[in-house]
């Protein structure tokens, strides 16, 4: 029940994959700390308090250093992306100094990642958290009644997407964490609850992928223009760095098209 074993297993791969440098590594094992952590709290009943609580905040700070890593590499390859073969050269250099310093955080974030994952620290971590896997601290809810736990747990989950609902760019940050937290919790009991788990994982992961590319969109036409402005930049540069922001939002805003019936389409799954 709740896919621990093989959750935690997958995620001490992918942290030797980074090591020993595997591709997309960083972002598989950010997504695998990512679904122990929304386990641990949808199924929160299941565990016993303290020693889940405790978990999850070891793997939150586990989880933060992977993403500095994986959004400063995402943030370079998609400012290499806005550039086509019609861009003006001085577009082009102006986009491509901003990648470099995209590129030159993501090398720092990279390089502190692996002293961290070579430390003693991180492997303490990653024994206890094979440990908590193989025999998790169940409380009573979770000995007696695993499969009613899961279905409070996951309709809690879908109320919570809609609870977090709101226009501003945070209030739909947190709408596509519950979606995430729910996709991710609903994917650990496929084996359990079968289409039903199934259906609500499917309907969670349409909202977290138009609010995830939204919100990508919005942070990078933001950060070019920052860059933008704190460099002296061309007139023809800065009305062509003017224009790709532009852009970025445009396509932003059409991902919301349907939200509405995306999110509503979650409770009517899960309330089934």
């Amino acid at each position: 029940m709740y896919a621990l074993v093989g959750v935690s297993a997958e995620l001490a791969e992918q942290l030797v994959a980074i090591e020993t440098g595997g591709e997309d590594a960083v972002h598989q094992a950010r997504t695998g700390v990512r679904r122990l952590r929304s386990i641990l709290s949808v199924y929160r009943p299941a565990f016993d308090r303290e020693a889940q609580r405790a978990m999850r905040g070891r793997l939150t700070g586990l989880g933060e250093r992977l993403g500095r890593v994986r959004d400063a590499e995402v943030r370079a390859r998609d400012l290499e992306g806005l550039l086509g073969a019609e861009s003006a050269p001085e577009l082009v250099d102006a986009v491509e100094a901003i990648a470099a310093e995209a590129r030159a955080e993501h090398e720092r974030a990279h390089a502190e990642l692996l002293r961290h994952l070579r430390s003693r620290a991180h492997r303490t971590l990653l024994a206890d958290l094979q440990r908590f896997a193989a025999a998790p601290p169940l409380a009573k809810p979770g000995r007696r009644h695993p499969r009613r736990v899961a279905r409070k747990g996951l309709a809690k989950a879908a109320r919570r997407v809609r609870r977090s609902s709101g226009e501003s760019l945070e209030q739909r940050h947190e709408t596509r964490k519950a979606a995430r937290r729910l996709r991710y919790a609903a994917e650990a009991v496929v084996d359990d609850l079968g289409r039903e788990a199934v259906r609500i994982a499917a309907a969670a992961k349409t909202v977290q992928d138009a609010l995830g590319d939204h919100r990508d969109l919005v942070l990078l036409a933001r950060h070019l223009r920052v860059r933008a402005d704190a460099r002296r930049l061309s007139a023809s540069a800065a009305a062509g760095i003017a224009v790709l922001a532009a852009e970025c939002d445009q396509r932003a805003e059409g991902l919301l098209a349907g939200l509405d019936e995306k999110v509503a389409a979650i409770e009517a799954v899960a309330g089934e």
